[in-house]
């Protein structure tokens, strides 16, 4: 009887002791997979059911992305005094709706408007996880987090292209199924975990009490602004890359999906090592030279892309390109929340510059690969990053002036929960 009152002593403490990462690390893992099959998905969906162009699709992509930003900067903030938990039910079981409705309407404007509303519904599922993650910590110890919380949602962006393809080639609305599925069940996962679990039951963080409450305390970095350069200007590329390129492959390159997916799936993957390499490592925190040669990286791979013609050429290229999106984006989320107190917020404009980079490579690249080449597609991705480099010297030379990264790092670096 003593050994079994042990073993339940045990079994209840490790229960008890169960908190908010047991919920947004696999939640975060079913979304990106649901996300990125539907994403890849879609546009096969679009070019055999609908006969769609490749501009039609990219402003499809665009109008997705639209409705995220509108979400993110304007609707979300409303529902600030709600709890985290209780917006990503919400927001998974929308998904979970729209996708459906997307399934079962068989119209181009109607897919519009309801992509359209999937990605309104989705800005109530990353700012808030983000931000609740984040949420109190600095430092080391946000790195690491962050770094797991950024390895749990490529692991799912590996895994949904290879998915996405293999799926389309058997039937182009079984990846709209197998996503209505997986946002389903991440809502059950949610609403089981808040239920159940009881340190996630008294978790009473709400972002609009917290930055109220700490509002003095805020030490953000000057250098978020660089950073935040760096993520549109490389997701201008992302979006080419995702929306144009699966087209451009099937034209010109003459490959299956399969090996689409498989492409777009080392992307990936190397996006996912990237992220697991800084995760332990601090060399690049606060430094600015780091984020300014993350973007010159990313512009010489852009430089060869437009030599490349082959799939083995893409297959070379591809998982540099992801560790270069890892790098980038890394310092985008670290110096975004870095010292800061409204973690959702500053989450919403990483989310916001991001998509609105993938809007601009998505739909203006594909109006050019519609009436030019993919060529001149990589040739605008450039053209955006050299834009992208000279802003961040201009703010770098201002940064240089005030001295505030400087003052900014000093303070989280010796913080009790940077140590």
């Amino acid at each position: 009887m003593r050994y079994i009152s042990q073993q339940r002593q045990i079994i209840r403490s490790f229960y008890t002791g169960i908190g908010k990462t047991a919920v947004i690390f696999p939640s975060t893992f079913l979304v990106a997979i649901g996300t990125g099959m539907l994403n890849l998905g879609i546009i096969f969906y679009m070019r055999e059911v609908y006969h769609a162009l490749p501009g039609l699709i990219g402003w499809l992509m665009a109008c997705n992305i639209s409705f995220y930003i509108l979400g993110c900067l304007l609707i979300r903030p409303l529902f600030e005094h709600l709890r985290p938990r209780y917006l990503l039910i919400i927001a998974t079981s929308c998904m979970a709706a729209f996708s459906l409705l997307i399934y079962l309407c068989h119209s181009v404007p109607l897919t519009f408007i309801l992509y359209g509303f999937y990605g309104l519904s989705a800005s109530f599922f990353w700012p808030p996880i983000m931000g609740w993650l984040s949420q109190k910590i600095e430092g080391a110890e946000l790195n690491r987090v962050m770094s797991r919380f950024n390895l749990s949602w490529s692991l799912g962006i590996v895994i949904s292209p290879i998915l996405a393809g293999f799926f389309s080639e058997r039937s182009p609305e079984l990846p709209i199924l197998g996503v209505i599925i997986l946002f389903i069940c991440t809502s059950l996962l949610i609403t089981g975990a808040a239920l159940a679990l009881p340190k996630i039951r008294k978790d009473n963080h709400r972002e609009k009490q917290s930055h109220l409450k700490d509002k003095a305390a805020d030490h953000s970095t000057f250098l978020r602004f660089p950073a935040w350069v760096g993520l549109f200007t490389s997701f201008v590329a992302v979006g080419v890359i995702v929306t144009i390129f699966p087209l451009f492959a099937q034209d010109s390159l003459e490959t299956s999906k399969s090996m689409v997916g498989t492409l777009l799936s080392m992307r990936a993957l190397f996006t996912t090592i990237g992220f697991i390499l800084l995760g332990r490592k601090i060399f690049w925190h606060f430094k600015a030279r780091y984020i300014v040669l993350g973007q010159i990286f990313l512009l010489v791979l852009l430089l060869f892309m437009i030599r490349a013609h082959s799939v083995i050429f893409f297959a070379t290229l591809m998982p540099l390109l992801g560790l270069a999106t890892s790098f980038i984006y890394s310092n985008s989320l670290f110096h975004g929340v870095a010292g800061s107190t409204r973690r959702a917020d500053r989450m919403a404009v990483h989310e916001s510059l991001l998509t609105g980079g993938f809007i601009t490579g998505s739909s203006i690249g594909g109006m050019l690969y519609q009436h030019y080449s993919m060529s001149t597609v990589f040739l605008f991705c450039i053209l955006c990053g050299s834009a992208g480099i000279l802003a961040q010297i201009i703010f770098l030379i201002i940064n240089k002036r005030t001295g505030l990264s400087s003052k900014t790092r000093n303070k989280n670096e010796t913080s009790p929960s940077g140590a």
